[in-house]
């Protein structure tokens, strides 16, 4: 019995020290897929900035903003692609962003979003993929931190030509929730 334990202790140990970033619940779940997969849903600013504080030891500068300083943070192109979805968003300092967003999508808007952007991709009307890191019911502005610091993912709406990238279908055909090792 006792080699069992140390032996349990020891695979328990391991896996803790595997060098991957641990971020709470904001993992792809095996065999998951679309933004339930994406890991607990949060549905309030306070839930986001709480977790990115928790999971960065930064953003306790949180600042609630209204729709017009979104425009003037995202710009005017920019926030027409996203405003529709958005229900709430604020803004914390996180190295080495002075601002970084915190947006909380409107309830069943998330989805709307991937359809929204796959649409445009497909039309022409969008040239790229959006450049949030995604979570479930939530989002980041800066999807570079939002990958490598919290765990989140991309959505892309074309084909994923990264070698070794961790994919997930996402809730619309020709979507894909996407992350790989930056290192």
């Amino acid at each position: 019995m006792w080699r069992f334990l140390v032996a349990v202790a020891a695979v328990s140990l391991l896996a803790g020290c595997s060098g991957e970033p641990q971020h709470g619940n904001h993992h792809a779940a095996p065999g998951s897929s679309g933004t339930a997969a994406l890991g607990r849903h949060l549905t309030s600013l306070n839930d986001v900035s709480t977790w990115v504080q928790q999971s960065t030891d930064e953003c306790d500068n949180v600042e609630p903003a209204s729709k017009e300083e979104l425009a003037d943070y995202l710009g005017p192109q920019r926030y027409s692609w996203y405003e529709p979805f958005v229900a709430e968003w604020a803004t914390c300092s996180v190295k080495p962003y002075a601002k970084l967003g915190l947006v909380v999508f409107k309830p069943g808007r998330q989805r709307a979003l991937q359809e929204f952007w796959q649409r445009g991709m497909s039309a022409g009307q969008l040239s790229d993929n959006p450049d949030w890191a995604f979570g479930n019911g939530f989002a980041v502005t800066a999807g570079e931190l939002g990958i490598e610091r919290l765990g989140l993912r991309y959505l892309w709406c074309r084909p994923v030509d990264i070698p070794n990238a961790d994919t997930v279908a996402a809730d619309v055909d020709g979507c894909t929730f996407v992350t790989w090792n930056h290192h």
